[in-house]
């Protein structure tokens, strides 16, 4: 080829942008460059320098909101009857993008990083950290959290993790995952949970049947387990939710009294009287 990339400089850009340089031994008529349509909103050429054979191209790179980004660079030049071309890579860091599992799930195949919080669900396969992972919104597979073994972690924790948007056989999936944080929640029976003390930091995973329900909007309800009782001060579909996304969890779930209820929530006291805050579900078995 009578074009070639010798070198480049700042392969990999940083999120904040920046320039990245090209060093081409050119020995054609010219050279050309011809950046991609989808890269073309961020990416620019800033210059080209030819001395003899040597030429320097420089792009400019503008800010990254979004999740990591890539493009190949194409460098075309010719001898007067046919065209020879040469390409490089560049890629830029990305912000990552917090999201909610239904954003993510709804979100395209690619490299974009996401933020996802919710409870493990269910554990695949305990060695490779494959999992699903739930929040208010809904629930995907996490094929693989790094270093999954060395953290303890367990159904029903509360986990941080940040990965891509991937797919298997059309189903959606986190891939590439790292586990940022772990709120580790403890299964505990009512009895248990009435000697703890108050804590907003603290959940527990209580099991028990509904007794009363004092307001079926947001979940407000008693919940019995052998001699002991308890006040649920709200439960909610799931980690996350705020505003109306909190609301009819029971209707939705068509929970009613005499059902068992498995909630995740924090021990809190309100006029004196123990009673658990901050719920949101976790399972539920039907009384019929």
């Amino acid at each position: 080829s009578l074009v070639k990339v010798d070198s480049v400089e700042n392969e990999v850009l940083p999120v904040e942008g920046g320039e990245f340089t090209a060093y081409l031994t050119c020995k054609g008529q010219g050279v050309s460059v011809e950046i991609p349509e989808d890269a073309k909103s961020w990416l620019s050429i800033s210059s080209i320098q030819s001395a003899g054979t040597n030429a320097v191209v420089k792009f400019k790179a503008a800010a990254n909101t979004g999740g990591d980004r890539g493009t190949i660079l194409t460098f075309r030049t010719t001898d007067g009857s046919k065209e020879y071309s040469t390409e490089t890579t560049l890629s830029q860091k990305g912000a990552i993008v917090k999201a909610s599992v239904a954003e993510f799930i709804a979100a395209a195949v690619g490299d974009t990083q996401y933020r996802l919080t919710g409870v493990i669900t269910s554990i695949a396969h305990a060695t490779y950290g494959n999992l699903y992972i739930r929040d208010f919104s809904g629930e995907t597979y996490v094929y693989g959290i790094k270093d999954f073994t060395t953290k303890g972690l367990k159904v029903g924790d509360i986990i941080t993790i940040v990965g891509k948007r991937a797919e298997y056989k059309g189903t959606p999936q986190v891939a590439s995952a790292v586990l940022e944080s772990v709120i580790p929640v403890t299964a505990a029976t009512i009895v248990e949970v009435l000697t703890k003390p108050d804590s907003s930091q603290d959940y527990y995973m209580v099991t028990g049947e509904i007794t009363s329900i004092a307001d079926a909007v947001y979940g407000n309800l008693y919940l019995k387990d052998g001699g002991s009782e308890i006040y649920l001060y709200g439960c909610y579909p799931g980690y996350g939710a705020t505003g109306d996304a909190r609301k009819n969890l029971l209707a939705t779930k068509g929970i009613k009294v005499g059902d068992t209820l498995t909630v995740i929530a924090t021990k809190s006291s309100y006029s004196g009287a123990a009673q658990l805050a901050n719920g949101f579900y976790f399972s539920h078995v039907s009384a019929e």
